[in-house]
């Protein structure tokens, strides 16, 4: 059991970040594809915002976004990126409950409310690229000064 545990451990931080760049891609898409129902939700809720320009704008940040997280370039940036998009999502959830149907979530809230998974995600992405940053840290600066001797 402890070599299963081992190989989730490895596996872990690459399956999160390649699943949420494929949820990122694929929502993305979808906004070129048809705008509408993005554009609808935002006009319910955020209606200065609901042209597909900017529905557009938010499928390409996605696509970049989940690019990069495939790529592993910037991840604890695309994390912040990502932290962003997701809360302008989940503002919508909090400030439209007519929309989303709380608290018996309707099929427009149940969308939005996955939101707070991947939010979750991102945030974890952007830790673990953080942290592994701060470690190779300490070891540049005892390396520099033991070549300073």
């Amino acid at each position: 059991m402890k070599s299963v545990f081992s190989f989730i451990e490895r596996i872990a931080p690459y399956f999160l970040r390649f699943s949420l760049a494929l949820v990122l891609l694929w929502i993305g898409a979808l906004k070129f594809v048809d705008p509408t129902p993005i554009r609808m939700l935002l006009h319910a809720s955020l209606p200065f915002l609901a042209f597909n320009s900017f529905v557009y704008v938010l499928g390409a940040l996605e696509i970049i976004a989940a690019f990069l997280l495939f790529a592993g370039v910037w991840l604890r940036y695309v994390g912040l990126l990502c932290l962003i998009l997701f809360a302008g999502t989940l503002f919508i959830f909090l400030t439209t409950p007519g929309v989303t149907g709380f608290p018996a979530l309707n099929l427009a809230g149940q969308f939005l409310l996955k939101d707070v998974v991947l939010a979750a995600a991102a945030t974890s992405i952007a830790a673990m690229d953080a942290a592994r940053q701060t470690s190779k840290q300490p070891m540049v600066q005892v390396a520099s000064m033991a070549g300073k001797r």
